[in-house]
């Protein structure tokens, strides 16, 4: 099962609609040299409607190289040299395929080696940054660390910045749903042992550890996430931790999950609104302007924007658009407003901010050869046994004697949670190590109880997860769960839960419980008698990251940044005719004064087309607010018009303009 390529497909989406045409572009192929030898199989686009040298766009990848969609759009469109590069081992790269341990900055760094080739090439102007998602945003977060003087951005797109903390393990668990099927659908199983042979944090893990390397990694990166994603919180650290040292980070948070960030609202069992969905403009324009401003030195604006958007989700069954269920903008993470509130665990499955008096615990036994199911959550999206995404825990996780359920009183007014939640769980068991599982839930009024995030931590690797420390049966010991992080408003009429429990499987490798060496599916188990502890003493509790709703600041209309002039163009590219809609944010739907003049432009800067001010254009759709886009033109070359990439400028008197690129295709 493979991740999708989620920027490839926004792009190419469009271009399928069109007659395909000879390609504008010149391709190559290369056996470009690594440092010890092996050769790894390249693919090179030149575009032909631009002079070289160029900066390039560098893919590396575990799947195919060959992309002739996506050098139609990065060398043709953007006007950028592309590079696709397979990574050690895959299609006819030379060497073993070593999961991403040659891509860093261990003993091989591909990565290094690969651009150091890229910026000896006269068709190359020094520049490089690179681009994909998935397997080939982690070549991004690795090639960040190795450090390389001429890779200049990078837009790593549903990837993990640490393979340890953010993709293989997770608080010391095997992560056997998401490890096995990608190695397994990569044709590469015996890989999955190079993984397993390394169960606790060490010197090969921190190769490709981008955490171990924040304060040099330099260069500009935009991260984008999802909040049902796999690496979701890896990429929230990474921007977090890369911004506060360089201030040259984005960070965009959309909800969606690994395998459908474009073209639907649908998530697990809840729908979101309309404005919840990645368009493939929104995603093109915002990359687009990412690697213009950093490739080109274009002032596209793209730094003058605040550094984080984020959807905030909410209640699906309201409609209710003005507190939830909407975009969010902020300059750093965690929000500044947050206030960490304990929500403390009671008798009687209660959960509230008063801390428990005198003493109280609640015990389970955790069988692994039944573990708890793993029901939806941050997985492949396709992975039909366990669901996926924001999917009801009710009937099949919370009817089970081996959780414990904990549930606040129905809430009187939202309660937005921003950030990441943390479990400080006290708690024993009578063997040498357990896991310890938590899950946090929506709970609808009608019951339904929709998961938004879950955490585990192996008892082993409570202290340190480079180093195991085995329990004391029966003795209490602390433990502190990552949760991961949220940004959610649970509305009035609902309840948070939070549900313990040992296991998440196969989402996790089940625990055997005997504390012996990790080994996957262990045939050896035992019966664990855990028990998690309510008292004055050992008050276990949830840190939830409340954001004032009150506090407006961030809440802005639409998903876009408010601007005096904004372009849209359908179908782009196009081979007949486009039609062009000026947007103009003028204030309580008011037109401009003297209407908006659009010119298009050839790359040489020949003026192709003109209308004059205010002439043949007619209204346009109305989106909401005080937005207004009074002007629509339609756009059909005439003969003398040739292929290729255009400029669109739209003015208003002197001062305000904007542009945007557009393709024609005969």
């Amino acid at each position: 099962m493979k991740p999708i390529p989620y920027l490839t497909i926004a792009l190419i989406s469009v271009i399928f609609l069109l007659p395909q045409p000879a390609e504008a572009y010149s391709e190559d192929s290369a056996m470009v040299p690594m440092a010890d030898g092996i050769h790894l199989a390249t693919q090179i686009y030149i575009p032909d409607f631009y002079p070289t040298p160029l900066p390039v766009v560098l893919q590396r990848t575990p799947y195919n190289r060959r992309d002739e969609s996506m050098a139609m759009v990065v060398c043709d469109f953007l006007g950028y040299v592309f590079v696709s590069q397979n990574v050690r081992g895959r299609y006819e790269s030379e060497g073993e395929p070593m999961v991403f341990f040659t891509d860093g900055w261990g003993e091989h760094r591909d990565g290094y080696d690969c651009i150091d080739w890229i910026v000896d090439q006269d068709w190359c102007n020094g520049r490089v940054g690179m681009m994909g998602a998935s397997a080939p945003g982690m070549t991004q977060y690795m090639a960040s660390g190795s450090r390389h003087p001429n890779l200049s951005m990078n837009c790593p797109i549903l990837a993990g910045p640490s393979m340890y903390h953010f993709v293989a393990y997770q608080g010391g668990v095997f992560r056997k749903a998401l490890v096995e099927s990608w190695l397994t659908g990569l044709d590469t199983p015996w890989l999955i042992d190079t993984v397993t042979n390394h169960p606790d944090y060490d010197d090969t893990w921190a190769t490709v550890d981008l955490s171990a390397r924040y304060d040099s990694a330099t260069v500009p990166t935009f991260h984008i996430a999802g909040w049902f994603d796999m690496y979701t919180d890896g990429q929230i650290e990474a921007f977090a931790e890369m911004q506060t040292r360089f201030g040259n980070n984005k960070l965009l948070i959309a909800p969606c999950g690994h395998g459908d960030a474009i073209g639907t609202v649908e998530q697990g069992d809840l729908v979101f609104p309309d404005n919840a969905l990645l368009t493939v403009e929104d995603l093109v324009d915002v990359t687009t302007r990412w690697y213009d401003y950093w490739l080109k030195d274009i002032p596209t604006g793209i730094m003058d924007e605040p550094a984080i958007q984020f959807y905030l989700t909410g209640d699906c069954d309201t409609g209710d658009t003005t507190l939830f269920n909407r975009w969010m903008f902020a300059e750093e993470w965690p929000l500044p407003e947050i206030a960490t509130v304990p929500y403390y665990i009671k008798a009687d499955g209660a959960l509230d901010t008063i801390p428990p008096t005198g003493d109280g615990s609640d015990t389970y036994l955790y069988d692994p050869e039944n573990p708890c199911p793993t029901i939806g959550g941050r997985e492949f999206i396709g992975m039909d046994e366990i669901g996926y995404g924001p999917k009801d825990q009710a009937a099949l996780v919370e009817s089970r004697s081996d959780v414990l359920i904990y549930t606040t009183p129905v809430l009187t007014e939202p309660m937005a949670i921003i950030g990441k939640i943390i479990m400080i769980l006290y708690a024993s068991s009578d063997r040498l190590d357990t896991d310890f599982a938590v899950r946090v839930t929506d709970v609808y009024p009608d019951g339904r109880s929709i998961l938004m995030t879950d955490g585990i931590l192996m008892a082993r690797h409570r202290q340190s997860l480079d180093a195991e420390e085995f329990l004391v049966p029966d003795m209490p010991d602390t433990f502190e769960i990552d949760v991961w992080s949220i940004a959610n408003v649970f509305n009035t009429g609902h309840r948070i839960r939070v549900i313990i429990s040992s296991s998440n499987y196969p989402r996790f490798e089940a625990n055997p419980n005997t504390g012996a060496p990790f080994v996957r599916d262990d045939t050896v188990t035992l019966v664990a008698t855990n028990t998690v502890f309510r008292s004055a003493a050992m008050p276990s509790h949830l840190l939830l990251p409340i954001y004032p709703l009150d506090t407006a600041a961030h809440i802005v209309e639409g998903r876009n940044l408010p601007e005096n002039l904004e372009i849209s163009a359908w179908p782009n590219p196009f081979n007949s005719a486009i039609t062009i809609s000026i947007d103009c944010h003028s204030g309580e739907g008011r037109n401009p004064e003297g209407g908006v003049e659009i010119e298009i432009f050839d790359i040489n800067g020949r003026i192709v087309y003109k209308t004059p001010v205010g002439a043949g254009s007619k209204p346009a759709r109305i989106t909401g607010g005080s937005r207004t886009l009074p002007y629509e033109i339609t756009w059909q070359p005439d003969e003398s018009v040739g292929s290729g990439v255009y400029l669109v400028r739209a003015r208003i008197g002197d001062e305000q303009t904007t542009t945007r690129r557009v393709m024609y295709i005969k």
